[in-house]
């Protein structure tokens, strides 16, 4: 009886064990089937967004490429059309060449000059006067600086008494003296530094006289008297002077190629006998400078067979730079043009009578050659478009008529829109070209161009007249 109830007993709890066993693996099974489709909502609902990005990126990249090729941008880039003047040039070297007398040195003593390198002298002039010792020469020239400043006050006090002296002439005449000095200051020409700054003072006095700052300068006149009359005590004769047998210009120094062609054979010179040349030694004891006799002198300058022609071609009257002598442009006549078969070179020989006194010292330079000069607009070649403009006009039977032709022009910024202006092309250079402000009537289409001060387009996209822009 008691096994029979322990055999129940173990088979009750056999079953209790099998229903909590069967309990327990369906809730795991139920548990797994919930889990699964949390998992597939997951990865579906991170699908739809990766796709909707991708679809977003790809709109975004199809409407830039869609507005930068095809539908074009509202903004542009302007440059302003200004006026500019620019000229054909010829870079090659020049050889002065020029009729030059040696002044000797022949009489022992030192000399106190009454002239200076590049100034004009008269045929027996006195170029200087010579003393026994320096004290005495240098006393002389402070004598003769002092004449000169009371020269120059002098003539200042008879500026009250003019009635046509106005202050804005006196105005413009002290800025151009000023300028004058600035510019000789940054070109080093320290030989024309001494006029220039005496041409500038003088102003500055004028100025001053003008303005009641100064009613007279007979004080200054009276001290420099004084002070000429101390140096004339202490200063003794000179003992001779050295005069021009010959009109031209003086030069304090000689460089040993003096009248290596006469002026007469100017057009025998060839390229072969420049580069030839060579310098004579020249004792400096024996010559005190030279004369440049004549107004004018001469350039020798090989050039190119081509450029010859181009020479040939252009105005028998030219302009020269001489850029380590001088800023001046020097104008020069075309006196010979020498080509030879035998020669490399052509030669060009340019007559000039401009003098100055760094031109009076030069011999062989970099010189510039300014052909044709053109003076216009200028624009960048990239602003450059072709496009139809429309002319209006009354036909011979009275009846208004509109055309249409396609022009080489600019897009000119007017407000926010764009306007189409024809160009007439002057000058063509590397990345600009020069436009004629005023072309004939005939020249333009439509009888519009474009004008000074133009905001011209040159940067932009699907450009045409009227465009509105940013």
């Amino acid at each position: 009886m008691n096994k029979d109830n322990e055999r129940n007993k173990k088979v009750n709890r056999y079953k209790r064990d099998e229903k909590t066993n069967v309990s327990k693996s369906d809730n795991i099974s139920k548990s797994k089937r919930s889990a699964e489709p949390k998992n597939s909502y997951k990865k579906l609902t991170k699908r739809i967004v990766i796709g909707v990005s991708v679809a977003l990126i790809l709109v975004f990249i199809v409407s830039v490429f869609v507005t930068t090729n095809f539908m074009g941008s509202d903004s542009v880039v302007t440059e302003t059309a200004y006026r500019t003047t620019i000229a054909d040039t010829i870079n090659t070297n020049g050889f002065a060449v020029r009729d030059e007398v040696f002044i000797d040195a022949n009489k022992n003593g030192v000399l106190a000059y009454h002239v200076s390198t590049g100034e004009k002298v008269t045929a027996q002039g006195t170029i200087a006067t010579i003393f026994n010792n320096e004290n005495d020469a240098v006393n002389y020239q402070k004598i003769q600086d002092i004449n000169k400043q009371i020269a120059e006050l002098e003539a200042l006090n008879g500026v009250m008494s003019s009635s046509n002296v106005g202050l804005d002439s006196v105005n413009n005449k002290l800025d151009q003296k000023l300028s004058a000095f600035i510019a000789t200051i940054n070109e080093r020409d320290f030989l024309s530094i001494d006029g220039v700054q005496s041409d500038l003072l003088s102003a500055i006095y004028r100025k001053q006289i003008i303005t009641g700052d100064h009613s007279n300068f007979d004080e200054q006149i009276e001290q420099l008297k004084s002070e000429k009359s101390q140096l004339e005590s202490k200063t003794k004769d000179n003992v001779g002077s050295i005069v021009s047998e010959d009109s031209g210009y003086f030069v304090a120094s000689v460089d040993g190629y003096e009248n290596k062609f006469n002026i007469s054979d100017l057009s025998e010179i060839t390229n072969s006998k420049l580069q030839a040349l060579e310098a004579d030694e020249i004792d400096e004891n024996k010559y005190i400078g030279k004369i440049i006799k004549g107004v004018n002198w001469y350039l020798a300058c090989p050039v190119s067979f081509e450029q010859a022609t181009a020479i040939k071609h252009s105005d028998a009257s030219v302009n020269v730079k001489i850029p380590y002598a001088s800023s001046d442009l020097i104008p020069a006549k075309v006196k010979y043009i020498n080509e030879f078969a035998n020669e490399e070179k052509a030669v060009v020989i340019l007559e000039c009578n401009f003098m100055s006194p760094a031109l009076a010292q030069i011999r062989n330079e970099a010189v510039e050659i300014q052909l044709d000069t053109y003076q216009g607009l200028r624009v960048p070649k990239v602003a450059l478009h072709d496009d139809a403009v429309k002319k209006t006009f009354t036909d011979e039977n009275g009846k208004e008529v509109t055309t249409e032709n396609v022009v080489q022009g600019v897009y000119v910024k007017f407000g926010s829109q764009l306007l189409f202006k024809q160009v007439y092309i002057i000058y063509s250079g590397d990345d600009f070209i020069i436009c004629s402000e005023t072309p004939e009537d005939d020249m333009l289409y439509n009888n519009s161009t474009v004008s000074l001060y133009d905001e011209v387009v040159v940067e932009g996209d699907d450009l045409y007249d009227g465009k509105i822009i940013d």
